[in-house]
């Protein structure tokens, strides 16, 4: 670098533009080479007024990376060279607006120095993505079935680039995985505006990609995808035998991985079971951090019934949605779709939600008659229970203390909520009890299954007294 002023240039500027040029051989040992690669070797300096240095990055993605990363180490590192403390910004600089250091803009000749290179909006339009607006973090129910891809996707959305990267979502259809996707959207558009988010599928990528080879306009296409600050593309499986398409897809994922970008891929399989990708992408995809999501287990089908159901406005019995939640056990659209179809059909018809309607709804789309479970009444339970332990049913609901009655209430506790899928209000006020004496033993009641032999031998009967 010439240690003479340029056209425009004051001994603020050349200092920095000198200061600079160190700063840079400082940086490169004191960040490791990917970093240095991508986020410094493109800054430029544009300004210094003696107190305030401002250095131009050449995307809103990387003012913010370096800022919140390496800010306090640029400061450092450009005050030391510069013999003085100085406070550092770092601005967006687009590639057609950088003129020679310390050259004034033609239309404002008298512009103060900070000013010379202010932020502008990117040179070629870039649309936001059509996203879901119920698919966010906080409509997602979050359970030991999901657990680790929520947070991965959580901490993605929270700091783009800078904790798991790439971040690769897998699970069967219809389990959350599009609903992430689209949350992490959501909270980054949000928290981030400046940012670049891109979301397509890879059946879209593919259609794109073939549409712009036949029109000529592959640069345009490739600026698209190339540019964007976080880049979320759901099915990807779709791209997998489909030759052309993986290569311009590797080299999309390969420009913003080098570059920090923060990538996020959906599949309905791990990349190991990806057999026709590549395996230089899957090696990739396995750099970052690989989350699955599995069937949902019965405690979180009823809470997403219960979330959905307060999304919509719904009134729903406590027992028509653990109805649901037994009946329907593997798919999180499907669960949903039961209880909307429920609702739709009580609202056409002027119905009140009830366990017959849904039975109704349920045998007629989503289960087969023969494997609706057998949902008995109370006073079925109550007789069953009478039957097993030779009592009345006066003996079971009053207030006996005796072993073999304690033993005979709480098994009726506990089958009145797991077999009747009464709410633990309705059958604590069967007993006169709290809610939480009524938990607590249908707790004890499940932990003592298969360790307890004669729990399990009369639940056991009480399964067959009740016809399951």
């Amino acid at each position: 670098m010439e240690d003479q002023l340029h056209l425009g240039e004051d001994e603020n500027t050349l200092a920095l533009r000198r200061a600079w040029d160190r700063a840079m051989h400082t940086l490169a040992n004191r960040v490791n080479k990917p970093s240095f690669e991508s986020w410094f070797k493109s800054m430029k300096p544009v300004s210094f007024d003696g107190e305030r240095a401002v250095l131009g990055a050449p995307s809103p993605f990387a003012c913010e990376w370096v800022t919140k990363r390496y800010g306090n180490l640029v400061r450092e590192v450009l005050s030391q060279h510069l013999g003085r403390s100085v406070e550092v910004s770092i601005i967006y600089l687009p590639p057609d607006k950088r003129p020679v250091l310390g050259e004034p803009p033609a239309e404002e000749p008298s512009a103060p120095k900070e000013t010379v290179l202010p932020v502008e909006p990117e040179p070629v339009a870039f649309e936001k993505p059509v996203l879901n607006p119920k698919y966010t973090f906080e409509n997602f129910v979050v359970g030991n079935s999901n657990r680790l891809a929520q947070a991965g996707a959580m901490s993605v959305a929270r700091a783009p680039g800078q904790s798991y990267n790439p971040l690769f979502i897998y699970g069967g259809a219809g389990l959350g995985k599009t609903h992430l996707m689209h949350a992490i959207g959501h909270y980054i558009l949000q928290a981030h505006p400046r940012l670049r988010v891109a979301y397509l599928s890879g059946e879209t990528f593919a259609q794109q990609y073939v549409a712009a080879l036949r029109e000529h306009r592959i640069d345009v296409f490739r600026q698209k995808y190339r540019n964007v600050d976080v880049w979320l593309v759901d099915d990807i499986q779709f791209i997998a035998g489909k030759e052309h398409t993986k290569e311009e897809f590797f080299h999309t994922f390969n420009a913003l991985y080098q570059m920090g970008r923060q990538v996020v891929f959906a599949s309905d399989r791990p990349p190991r079971e990806l057999h026709a990708m590549d395996d230089r992408l899957r090696s990739r995809f396995e750099a970052g951090l690989i989350a699955d999501i599995a069937p949902p287990e019965l405690e979180t089908r009823i809470a997403i019934l219960q979330k959905r159901a307060q999304i919509e406005g719904i009134q729903v019995p406590d027992q028509v949605i653990y109805h649901i939640a037994y009946a329907v056990e593997g798919n999180v659209r499907t669960l949903e779709g039961v209880l909307i179809s429920i609702a739709a059909r009580a609202s056409v018809h002027g119905k009140p939600i009830t366990l017959q309607l849904a039975n109704e709804v349920l045998a007629r789309h989503y289960v087969d008659e023969k494997q609706m479970p057998v949902i008995p009444t109370e006073q079925a339970v109550l007789q069953a229970v009478c039957q097993r332990f030779g009592l009345t049913t006066q003996d079971i609901l009053g207030d006996q203390r005796s072993r073999e009655v304690l033993m005979a209430r709480q098994i009726a506790m506990y089958l009145l909520r797991e077999k009747a899928q009464l709410p633990l209000q309705q059958i604590g006020q069967m007993f006169g009890k709290n809610h939480s004496t009524v938990l607590h033993a249908c707790n004890r009641v499940r932990s003592s299954l298969h360790r307890d032999a004669e729990i399990t031998s009369i639940i056991h009967d009480l399964d067959t007294l009740l016809g399951n």
